[in-house]
């Protein structure tokens, strides 16, 4: 249990970044309409190279919290591969329900909202 609120703490500081990122999928997803079976491997593509830049930066300019993390037991390969299994299984979760259900734009606003101020709200607590 310790091990995960560590690693929730981590992914708490690039939560936002990360879920723009995979909003900006659904909403490509959204724009292409009948088209989308053309674009969802640059989608893929788009999302594994955001979290492998995400992570990269999260890592070079948090190194002094690297070593909390690391003396608690936490290596950067685990903070990474749990951080990123479970933001991609977040966006995979996403595309599938706008694939074949759809998202209405304003339940999409209110998802991006909601979250943007949930983020400012604890960020700043």
């Amino acid at each position: 249990m310790r091990t995960l609120k560590l690693i929730t703490r981590f992914y708490s500081g690039i939560f936002l970044v990360n879920f723009l990122i995979t909003l900006s999928c659904v909403y490509s997803m959204r724009h292409f309409g009948d088209d989308v079976h053309e674009i969802i491997g640059l989608l893929f593509w788009y999302k594994v190279i955001s979290l492998a830049l995400i992570f990269y930066f999260a890592v070079h300019y948090k190194k002094n919290e690297q070593y909390y993390y690391q003396s608690l037991g936490i290596s950067k390969l685990q903070l990474g591969f749990t951080t990123s299994a479970f933001d991609f299984t977040l966006w995979l979760v996403f595309i599938l329900i706008q694939l074949f259900i759809g998202i209405p734009a304003y339940i999409f606003n209110m998802v991006l909202w909601g979250v943007l101020l949930i983020h400012v709200y604890l960020y700043n607590k």
